[in-house]
């Protein structure tokens, strides 16, 4: 029984060593990438190191700073959109019985299922005709519309949890249904709103074609800066805009788990 269990604990240990590679070593090709212009094959690693790739990410042609402004501040209305419109339709089809509710969830999932060509082209050209969405606006919308479904399927599925008991033993104490929603709900969806902003972000901040699109390549975000030197193969200047794009996020997820830390000091018993 004490080999079994040895032997288990050397497979489940060599499982986890095999994952934290996976998903480390990519990142260690990046960073050799990162500080040399030529790494031919089969060597091991470069034979001549340079640092003209970081030169030219803070240099003024590089525009680092401003792509990484561009889609912080298009990733944070995003999210404010989400959460504006994403919280109420999650809590309503989650906790409300009405006719075609099926439909109305199937048409807001939809994004999911209708190629994103498609749709962002449908937008570009309903915007062009109408002319009524700034270039800015139309690239926060788009990015609304993509992110939204999994901003109301996190929410939906943690207010499946929630359930309909503790709203209704604070009722029959004497709340109302504003403090049942303020003191009751909200404090145990909060983690849950934590991760799905910090997914629509991600995604958000991810986006190529829906900002292409809309802004026609003027609206310069991350992807749009390192989407040509992706197409030309240039290898080192990716590498050094991935890393770029790479630092916010960890920053926010390091802001995501010290947010979820104070949740769980401030509402758990």
């Amino acid at each position: 029984m004490g080999k079994i269990n040895h032997l288990k604990k050397a497979f489940i240990s060599f499982c986890f060593v095999g994952m934290c590679l996976f998903i480390t070593l990519p990142f260690f090709s990046l960073l050799i990438w990162s500080f040399t212009k030529l790494w031919p094959w089969p060597e091991l690693f470069p034979a001549k190191l340079s640092l003209d790739s970081w030169r030219y990410l803070f240099s003024p042609s590089g525009r680092a700073f401003e792509g990484l402004f561009n889609s912080i501040i298009i990733a944070i209305i995003t999210v404010c959109f989400n959460i504006v419109l994403g919280f109420p339709a999650a809590r309503t089809l989650s906790q409300q019985a009405f006719n075609g509710k099926g439909l109305i969830f199937a048409l807001l999932l939809s994004p999911l299922f209708i190629p994103m060509t498609v749709s962002v082209m449908g937008l570009h050209h309903l915007a062009i005709r109408m002319d009524f969405l700034p270039t800015f606006v139309g690239v926060v919308l788009t990015h609304t519309i993509i992110t939204l479904p999994y901003f109301i399927v996190m929410l939906w599925y943690q207010f499946n949890l929630l359930g309909f008991k503790l709203q209704e033993a604070a009722k029959s104490l004497g709340a109302s249904r504003w403090k049942v929603f303020l003191w009751v709900e909200l404090p145990l969806v909060i983690p849950a709103i934590l991760v799905a902003s910090l997914l629509v972000i991600v995604i958000s901040m991810s986006q190529y074609l829906p900002t292409w699109i809309m802004s026609g390549g003027t609206l310069m975000t991350l992807p749009l800066i390192i989407f040509p030197f992706a197409n030309s193969g240039n290898a080192s200047i990716v590498a050094v805009y991935s890393i770029w794009f790479f630092v916010p996020v960890i920053f926010l997820v390091l802001i995501y788990y010290v947010l979820l830390k104070w949740y769980n000091k401030k509402f758990t018993l």
